[in-house]
């Protein structure tokens, strides 16, 4: 049973013109989660600004990352509500989730992908397999190194300045949450396995 996303519980379906120069990232913010190289990144790119919504878990790292230059490409919103989340997504243009070859990365699948594409957002994301399977099988987003910031900025800068890429392939998530990646798909199957279980 996978957490997928309810459909349209983050999608405003704000206009692809009235969003800002912005991607974002919401979730827990620590170093195997990437968000090093991802500030990094910002300086790869032509102004673009980060909605960074989480909690820092690593002060040491939350300390350095915040004395780059870089940071001041950060809009920093902390710990926000389920409401501000779907603003978030709704005025940015990307989301991503760079995170480190951790073997709980490389084999499982991040709700925060699905969630961003269920907000009409295209993805930059690991170069993961499984992840690759579901962002470059949908052509959906870019599948980076996490570890290189200017191959994450590089990324970030291409979707930014392609707009009619961008567009299309923020559709191509949306269309395929729709079709398989949603909750009430995977709730039938909870269903089936709460009947097999009673009536056994």
């Amino acid at each position: 049973i996978n957490n997928y996303p309810i459909l349209d519980e983050l999608n405003l379906h704000v206009p692809w013109l009235d969003k800002a120069k912005e991607i974002c990232y919401l979730g827990g913010i620590t170093h195997i989660r990437g968000i090093k190289e991802v500030v990094k990144s910002l300086g790869y790119t032509d102004g673009v600004r980060l909605n960074l919504a989480g909690k820092f878990s690593e002060s040491d790292v939350e300390k350095e990352v915040k004395s780059w230059p870089e940071w001041q490409q950060v809009n920093e919103l902390g710990l926000i509500s389920r409401e501000s989340v779907a603003e978030v997504l709704g005025s940015s243009k990307v989301g991503i989730v760079t995170f480190h070859a951790c073997p709980n990365h490389v084999d499982a699948q991040p709700n925060k992908m699905f969630e961003y594409m269920s907000a009409g957002l295209p993805i930059i994301a690991s170069n993961f397999p499984m992840w690759k399977d579901v962002v470059e099988g949908n052509d959906c987003g870019i599948c980076v190194d996490p570890m290189d910031p200017a191959e994450i900025g590089k990324a970030i800068k291409h979707l930014i300045d392609n707009p009619a890429e961008a567009e299309r392939k923020s559709r191509n998530g949306y269309n395929a949450v729709v079709r398989k990646y949603n909750w009430p798909a995977e709730e039938v199957k909870l269903f089936k396995l709460y009947e097999s279980v009673l009536f056994i």
